[in-house]
């Protein structure tokens, strides 16, 4: 019963480190070959996150412009946005 509270507290803690990943529709509007930055366009939204080096050589005709894409987001917080996953729709 005693570490019943502090599982609860560390539970509630990690909640919002767990909700930082957004998953979203968009079209690939650019990317950047060398610093491995792609830019995601949606319908009310545009985002510019960098991609692991394994997903651009892997994933690289899903990172041609015009591409329609879901893309998984992670944000790091300060501006360090990174790309978790990409698959085509």
């Amino acid at each position: 019963m005693m570490l019943r509270k502090p599982l609860v507290a560390l539970l509630l803690a990690l909640v919002p480190v767990l909700g930082y990943a957004q998953e979203k529709n968009g079209t690939v509007q650019g990317f950047d070959a060398e610093s491995r930055m792609v830019t995601v366009k949606g319908k009310d939204w545009e985002q510019k996150a960098k991609v692991s080096s394994s997903d651009a050589k892997e994933k690289a005709d899903l990172l041609k412009e015009g591409a329609k894409v879901k893309v998984e987001f992670d944000d790091r917080g300060g501006g360090d946005v990174r790309v978790k996953s990409i698959m085509g729709r």
